[in-house]
């Protein structure tokens, strides 16, 4: 079966099955409109969706997928896209939470990491370059602070540190410090290794991530 075959038979299958089991809560989503609690910000790449991951019903997340799950400073240039959607979910929705959701063995990271994004020539394309760049000072930290650690512990480490930017970065937004200094919305950096099945959240008091329990 071609791959758009196994979409239509994926399709059926919904139709029959989950549509009719989540018929009232997408007409009510349909006549209300959505009321998402929690922004999740991840990656393309996650493998499993925020959605399935956490058990929700549609519309109880507001997801923004991208390319590492990174947050630009506020006011980026030439990077709006994500901007207008962060814009959208805290000022226009409320939702009341941000979760940033990085993953084990991301291939972004690993871009990050790589020779490549440091070549000047026959490297990453220039597009690609400018977004990943975002945490480009995770990058360095690893290579400075860990340089005798293997492949997959600086991997890790810089997935991990990501995240911590992402979450520095979503500071810089002013209506989101304003919503926050009103204790009306609150910001968490997960890690989710895709393998154990388990989450790491970073607690900004001891600095480090520590098991979802």
């Amino acid at each position: 079966m071609s791959d758009i075959g196994k979409l239509i038979s994926g399709f059926r299958v919904f139709k029959s099955t989950t549509f009719p089991q989540k018929k009232d809560i997408i007409h009510h989503l349909v006549e209300q409109g959505q009321q998402p609690s929690t922004m999740v910000i991840s990656c393309v790449d996650i493998r499993i969706a925020p959605a399935e991951i956490f058990a929700s019903n549609p519309g109880e997340l507001y997801i923004i997928n991208n390319i590492g799950g990174f947050v630009p400073k506020y006011g980026t240039g030439g990077i709006h896209g994500i901007m207008a959607a962060i814009e959208h979910a805290v000022n226009d929705l409320n939702v009341e939470n941000i979760i940033v959701l990085g993953h084990a063995k991301c291939d972004s990271i690993k871009m990050v990491m790589s020779d490549k994004f440091s070549a000047e020539k026959g490297g990453l394309s220039e597009s690609m370059k400018t977004w990943l760049s975002i945490v480009s000072e995770a990058r360095e930290a690893i290579k400075k602070q860990l340089p005798d650690k293997n492949e997959e512990e600086q991997q890790k480490a810089c997935e991990h540190e990501s995240i911590i930017i992402s979450l520095r970065n979503l500071m810089t937004y002013p209506y989101i410090q304003k919503r926050m200094n009103e204790n009306k919305l609150k910001i968490f950096g997960w890690h989710f290794d895709i393998e154990n099945g388990e989450i790491m959240t970073f607690n900004p008091d001891t600095k480090f991530f520590e098991p979802i329990t």
